[in-house]
């Protein structure tokens, strides 16, 4: 008591002048304050979105200003990725969001206290990445996702897991995955997909009397459909069962979600060189097996332009080495259905000199799916396309595929798959 007494008496008149620059101190004090708080309220900048990929596999990178603090989630009906984000400002050119690939629609916006982007899938999908990195220039961050087709079980059980740990979660480390391995499907069946070659706006080939070649692969595929279903012991799908356009990647991503065993593709082609007819089988390969192969590659390649859409191939170098060995595997299965295709065809049908060929096809490229297609004849030729119109040769035609396919599955199954 007698020291603060003394104290405040010893002040005298320099009492105001200490009050005087405590007052200033504390003010520049709240006013640093308050610009430190400021700064960390502003809103987060979203500088730039950019997509790339195909109906089978998307990549999506947004750019920020700053580290972005996320938290992601899935939703199913529509199956949805969720990205929770700070409130942010987004400075996105509206043509890079357009839905294109794998991704449905594009959403995003502020939530009042948050921002959200929300990815809707073509389906199914899985996120194999979802990582926040820091540009190489230095300059801001960005968040990169690694989107592929999956099966409706395959997300379904991310959605489990998601449940099981907080129900959502924060961003993965960089090379992480989701998942904690393959998942098992003890109640699987073996699984056919059917692609019926061309359609919508996209007829294919013509033949001489004016057959259309996207008329025929879809009766044909029809026929076929029903008779592996009789079999009663696959599950078979189509990849289309109207008139309707499909890319080929989208092709792709239905065999893919349907976890196909087996993706069969039926076509019916023209040819210039007179007197080739005959069915033919075909497999994927870098490098065609001969100059017919590569041309008629070619040619069903260029299905997407009936679309107007811009054809890209990103034919990406593979640096992950399972899916290297999961290609190679896939390879060894198509080339082995189509050396029994053709053995089987060859006991019903014609077939060309040279039956079982190989070329870049599109339609044929899911890593993990084993595929083949067929090209039943030559509408070129009279005989061939008499023969495709013809429902005698069409039931011999479909019953060899189903033969070959029961072979098949029950080599690949190691069950008694019959037909």
């Amino acid at each position: 008591m007698g020291l603060a007494g003394t104290a405040n008496k010893g002040h005298g008149a320099a009492g105001p002048l200490l009050h005087a620059v405590c007052a200033l101190l504390l003010m520049a004090a709240f006013l640093a304050f308050s610009a430190v708080s400021h700064a960390t309220e502003a809103p987060l900048g979203a500088t730039g979105y950019k997509m790339a990929g195909d109906a089978t596999k998307m990549r999506i990178v947004m750019n920020f200003d700053r580290e972005p603090d996320i938290k992601w989630f899935l939703l199913r009906g529509p199956n949805r990725l969720v990205v929770d984000l700070p409130r942010t400002r987004f400075a996105i050119n509206a043509r890079d969001v357009k839905a294109r690939g794998l991704v449905k629609a594009v959403r995003y916006g502020d939530l009042g206290q948050g921002s959200r982007l929300i990815l809707t899938g073509k389906g199914p999908f899985s996120v194999d990445k979802l990582d926040v990195l820091k540009n190489d220039d230095g300059k801001g961050y960005r968040i990169a996702i690694d989107m592929s087709a999956a099966s409706a079980r395959e997300f379904d059980a991310a959605l489990a897991n998601q449940a099981l740990t907080t129900g959502s979660t924060v961003s993965t480390d960089k090379g992480s995955r989701v998942g904690t391995g393959p998942i098992s499907n003890p109640g699987h069946r073996f699984t056919v997909v059917i692609d019926p070659g061309h359609g919508g706006i996209d007829g294919g080939a013509e033949g001489l009397h004016g057959t259309i070649e996207k008329n025929v692969t879809l009766a044909f595929a029809t026929e076929l459909r029903e008779r592996l279903a009789a079999v009663g012991s696959y599950d078979v799908f189509m990849t289309r069962d109207k008139d309707e356009f499909l890319r080929l990647d989208d092709r792709v991503r239905i065999a893919r979600q349907h976890e196909a065993d087996l993706l069969i593709s039926i076509h019916a082609d023209t040819i210039s060189v007179k007197g080739i007819r005959g069915a033919t089988v075909y497999t994927v390969s870098d490098k065609a097996s001969d100059p017919e192969a590569q041309a008629l590659a070619d040619r069903e390649n260029l299905s997407d332009q009936f679309a107007g859409m811009e054809i890209k191939d990103d034919n990406k170098e593979v640096t992950d080495i399972l899916i290297d060995l999961i290609r190679r595997e896939t390879h060894n299965f198509s080339m082995s259905f189509a050396h029994t295709l053709v053995g089987q065809l060859s006991t019903s049908v014609g077939l060309i000199n040279n039956p079982q060929r190989s070329a870049g096809f599109k339609v044929l490229k899911a890593p993990d799916v084993p595929s083949v297609l067929v090209e039943l004849g030559y509408l070129s030729n009279a005989k061939d396309e008499a023969q495709l119109l013809d429902a005698d040769w069409r039931s011999k035609a479909a019953q060899s595929i189903t033969n070959a396919v029961a072979l098949f599955a029950s080599a690949k199954m190691g069950t008694g798959a019959g037909g």
